[in-house]
């Protein structure tokens, strides 16, 4: 995922190891050779439309949100239809509180609507104190989380990895996330609970003891599940 930083010229942009402290065990368990880790990449403001998630100096507030008041000021000036002046002014609320647009009251189809205008705090929003910043880890850690996204674990003795998706994917979507002739061929998705696994200490028995469910492609998947994928193509 893209995570743009804003009003920070310093910070050290470019692709960042998340780090997923569980899959240290299940590389023991699994005893992979490798272990990969999710890459988030922080851009800098030239790239702020394509970006998942907003990370924000808290002394840089005000100059994000004046970006989206330039853009509501303008659309208000030019009198916009009923509907979209209503929506403009309750936008206009919120910004006026310096409270970016992601914490506002909108529906899914306004939300579309002020991203596709240019608004950039639609996007989520995480502001963080000067001392902060230069935490990277604690920085990459927080916006994945404000983007909305989990992960889920895949083990095996080649290698061990977390994988990222949104919260509330189901398996299908899960599966794409590693390759779409996976998601493609989907048969069936073999799901262990990270903690009922690490307790079991083997792999191995705790496929025996009943702890590996089968689920199809609608199953939501949850933080942590390590998950094998059954396909054919």
């Amino acid at each position: 995922m893209k995570a743009c930083v804003f009003g920070a010229p310093g910070f050290p942009f470019g692709k960042k190891a998340l780090v997923e402290p569980r899959l240290k065990k299940i590389e023991e368990l699994y005893r992979a050779k490798k272990v990969t880790q999710i890459q988030m990449e922080f851009v800098t403001e030239k790239d702020l439309k394509t970006a998942d998630v907003i990370v924000c100096p808290e002394g840089k507030r005000l100059d994000l949100l004046i970006l989206d008041m330039e853009i509501l000021e303008g659309k208000l000036e030019r009198q916009p239809p009923d509907q979209e002046k209503a929506l403009l002014e309750r936008a206009q609320k919120y910004l006026e509180k310096e409270t970016p647009l992601s914490l506002g009251d909108f529906s899914l189809d306004e939300k579309k609507w002020l991203a596709n205008n240019n608004f950039v705090s639609v996007k989520p929003v995480i502001f963080v104190p000067e001392a902060q910043m230069a935490d990277v880890a604690s920085v990459a850690r927080k916006a994945y989380d404000e983007a909305g996204m989990i992960c889920f674990l895949t083990g095996g003795d080649k290698e061990a990895r977390a994988w990222e998706i949104r919260k509330g994917a189901t398996a299908v979507e899960a599966a794409e996330a590693i390759h779409s002739d996976i998601a493609r061929g989907f048969i069936r998705a073999e799901v262990m609970d990270y903690d009922a696994l690490v307790k079991t200490g083997n792999v191995h028995q705790a496929k025996s003891s009943g702890l590996l469910r089968q689920e199809e492609k609608e199953y939501v998947v949850k933080d942590g599940d390590v998950i094998e994928f059954k396909f054919s193509v």
